[in-house]
């Protein structure tokens, strides 16, 4: 089940197993082994909501009893995972077992501690594909002043990828960065697993759950 948030332009997941697999993430004395597959679990969650509305076509197979009409993802949808590096490569292994047929492309971005500003290190999105109909899912666990989610949507949207067929999955979210992604790109679509309090002045969501990236790959 999913509730489209009265407040802000976002899709929360609420189901009760998702709920319970944040509180997990949320602890600060869950091991890097749980967290890892922790993350497997709600990223589950969370792509089978934002996936919803992806395009079926109709196709004739045979069972072992008869010819069937079916229903099967179109061909002529390109969908295309944009995990971006490092904390988004836990939820595209998700993504693949979800969608094997899709194309995954990494982009690399990373927060100057600073300024709070995105660096772009890393960009494999070809530019020499047609992206007029294709589904990308840019994926990060956490989506916090909006800086990075805003770089790649630019990266993206820049290769003629229509606003309505991206979409944002993360598991943590603050209002901030939602305000600031669809104020700079309305239209977008943003999934999570939860709307939190606020940032802090570091900039970290509150409650949150600290560092993604770090508490996943053990190297807080």
């Amino acid at each position: 089940m999913a509730l489209q948030s009265t407040h802000l332009p976002v899709t929360v997941c609420d189901h009760p197993l998702l709920q319970h697999n944040i509180s997990i993430l949320r602890d600060a004395n869950t091991s890097h082994e749980r967290f890892r597959n922790t993350v497997r679990r709600v990223s589950m969650f969370i792509l089978q909501e934002a996936t919803r509305d992806l395009p079926l076509c109709k196709a004739y197979i045979e069972t072992p009893v008869s010819k069937a009409e079916t229903r099967i993802l179109s061909s002529e949808t390109p969908i295309i995972i944009t995990p971006i590096l490092r904390a988004g490569l836990m939820m595209s292994d998700v993504a693949m077992d979800l969608i094997p047929s899709a194309s995954v492309y990494h982009v690399g971005l990373y927060r100057d501690e600073e300024t709070l500003r995105p660096i772009t290190y890393y960009n494999k999105l070809p530019s020499t594909i047609d992206y007029s109909q294709a589904r990308i899912f840019l994926l990060d666990p956490m989506l916090a002043t909006g800086g990075s989610a805003i770089a790649a949507v630019d990266i993206v949207s820049k290769l003629g990828v229509q606003l309505s067929n991206i979409y944002f999955v993360c598991i943590i979210s603050a209002p901030e960065g939602i305000q600031n992604l669809t104020t700079q790109y309305p239209g977008i679509k943003i999934y999570t697993g939860a709307v939190d309090e606020r940032l802090n002045d570091k900039a970290y969501i509150v409650p949150g759950l600290g560092d993604a990236g770090d508490r996943m790959f053990g190297t807080v």
